[in-house]
């Protein structure tokens, strides 16, 4: 099966957890589309300034990896990381976690929440 970036849903999400501003999704795979391995695997964008607050994952897994632009992921502990393109945030489940876009530029990841086994 190919899915074809034109056909992507785009949709903007307001206070996405309680973060700041808006979280803009094109979605790359429905929850039909991923079966049984998981619900939800995303582009999402952050402009500067906004973020996707603190939230918690339970039953489930959150994989981020960065393709541009340059925040900030907190951890439920209060545990601050620099991220930018690259890079990796892995929440497990039963842990949380918040993305805050700190640059100037728009803060581009890729999302993908699993269900572990």
């Amino acid at each position: 099966m190919i899915v074809f970036s034109d056909g992507y849903a785009r949709s903007a999400q307001a206070a996405k957890h309680g973060g700041a501003g808006e979280f803009k999704v094109e979605t790359i795979l429905t929850p039909e589309q991923m079966g049984k391995a998981g619900r939800l695997f995303v582009r999402g964008t952050l402009e500067s300034g906004h973020s996707v607050g603190m939230h918690a994952h339970t039953g489930d897994m959150e994989v981020c990896y960065f393709l541009s632009g340059t925040g900030i992921v907190r951890e439920e502990n209060g545990v601050e990381t620099h991220v930018q393109p690259g890079d990796c945030n892995i929440v497990p489940s039963g842990h949380a976690h918040e993305i805050i876009n700190t640059g100037k530029d728009a803060l581009v990841y890729l999302a993908v929440v699993l269900f572990p086994e």
